[in-house]
């Protein structure tokens, strides 16, 4: 595991526990970049039509604390990161590709009380579901909230509209992390 800033531990008595990942500034600006690209590419593509303008920040925004929460996961587990990037129409092509080494989904928690896990992640054998937030307003650092083996967040997490989401309380520390867990 990489240096960090520290596990956090909340006030109220939990076994609920975050790794905080800052960012040395070549990698916040590689991160950006990849974002900036994520989104350039997708210029003129509508959103899918679930989503709701009103509670959605920027797709900038968006695409930028996405790349910088999936570096920042890759850097606490010593992992590999792509950092992807293609255009829509490649999507099909490239939608199951892991965001981090193999089989590890970055899903960045911004409204709710940890990550999502939809029925479509059930198709991936042996996928893993990390809950990041990268910290507004610059996101140079990156609470890293913990990690589920997708089927058991499904199993466990609560229904929502577009999948069921996985309580912060529910995931495992990362300093349990182990390659291939």
């Amino acid at each position: 595991m990489t240096d960090f800033v520290g596990i956090v531990y909340p006030k109220k008595k939990t076994t609920w526990r975050i790794m905080i990942i800052k960012l040395e500034s070549w990698e916040y600006e590689y991160a950006s970049t990849i974002g900036i690209r994520r989104y350039t590419n997708n210029w003129g593509k509508p959103d899918a039509p679930h989503y709701d303008p009103k509670k959605m920040e920027d797709n900038r925004t968006a695409q930028v604390a996405a790349a910088i929460g999936e570096l920042a996961v890759a850097k606490a587990i010593n992992e590999y990161w792509s950092a992807s990037i293609w255009k829509g129409a490649d999507h099909a092509k490239y939608k199951d590709l892991a965001d981090v080494g193999t089989n590890i989904e970055v899903r960045r928690v911004r409204t709710q009380d940890g990550p999502a896990v939809r029925e479509k992640d059930l198709k991936k054998e042996g996928l893993i579901i990390f809950g990041v937030i990268p910290v507004p307003k610059e996101f140079r650092e990156v609470e890293i909230l913990g990690w589920i083996p997708a089927q058991e967040g499904w199993e466990k997490g609560t229904q929502m509209q577009y999948g069921r989401m996985i309580h912060k309380d529910l995931l495992n520390p990362v300093e349990d992390w182990k390659k291939g867990a």
